[in-house]
């Protein structure tokens, strides 16, 4: 199995396969009475335009320097302006490279937490609905701590569910309306952990694996 850092490299590398294909595109349409700059096809221009957007904000997010730096130079049909993306992507491989991308660890983090979250959806498939709700909230718990690391909030080792989530509401991080949400997550898995099996149903884990998997990947 492909790591995270693989993965991307090789997406990265396809965006730059890509550009060349919109560099062939490129034409002239001036004409003894009218002088017009080089141009590429537009359709596809803006085609590989979004796909090289989307994958910085998804590796560096929107306050990089990459990002700006491509929104900035990369905005009309131009060669230039396609050359100047082509830099900005080279630069972005390189680091990914060297493993300099910080955001790359939030990747894994999330990818780590979706292969438990599987796990737990195939345990609840097959019926396990007490193991499958246990292991959700272990998921959330730890979830917790990274978004508490994430914004230099300070945790002790026997924070639990419900501390984590008090501290993180209080620094705003989410608001009240997501706070008790995961407190009602809280009530399932405790209910898990302490062999109270008839406190929950199979649709209330469901219910839970979905919100806990929506959570996490809008928060990690």
């Amino acid at each position: 199995m492909k790591t995270t850092q693989e993965n991307l490299l090789n997406r990265i590398n396809q965006i730059l396969e890509k550009a060349k294909k919109v560099a062939v595109t490129r034409h002239n349409i001036s004409t003894d009475n009218f002088v017009a700059p080089d141009t590429l096809d537009r359709t596809i221009f803006f085609e590989w335009k979004n796909n090289a957007q989307n994958f910085i904000v998804l590796v560096c997010g929107e306050n990089s320097s990459y990002y700006k730096d491509f929104v900035d130079k990369v905005k009309h049909e131009y060669p230039s302006d396609l050359e100047a993306g082509i830099g900005i992507l080279n630069a972005l491989k390189e680091d990914l490279e060297l493993g300099y991308l910080t955001n790359i660890k939030n990747l894994v983090i999330a990818e780590v937490f979706s292969d438990f979250i599987d796990i737990a959806e195939h345990l609840l498939e097959n019926g396990y609905k007490d193991p499958a709700a246990s292991l959700v909230g272990a998921v959330l718990e730890n979830g917790l701590r990274k978004i508490a690391e994430k914004y230099n909030i300070p945790i002790r080792n026997n924070d639990d569910i419900g501390s984590l989530n008090t501290k993180i509401a209080d620094k705003e991080i989410y608001n009240r309306l997501v706070q008790r949400q995961i407190q009602a997550w809280k009530a399932i898995r405790d209910s898990a952990d302490h062999g109270r099996f008839n406190d929950y149903k199979s649709d209330d884990v469901k219910s839970m694996l979905e919100g806990v998997r929506r959570f996490l990947t809008e928060n990690i």
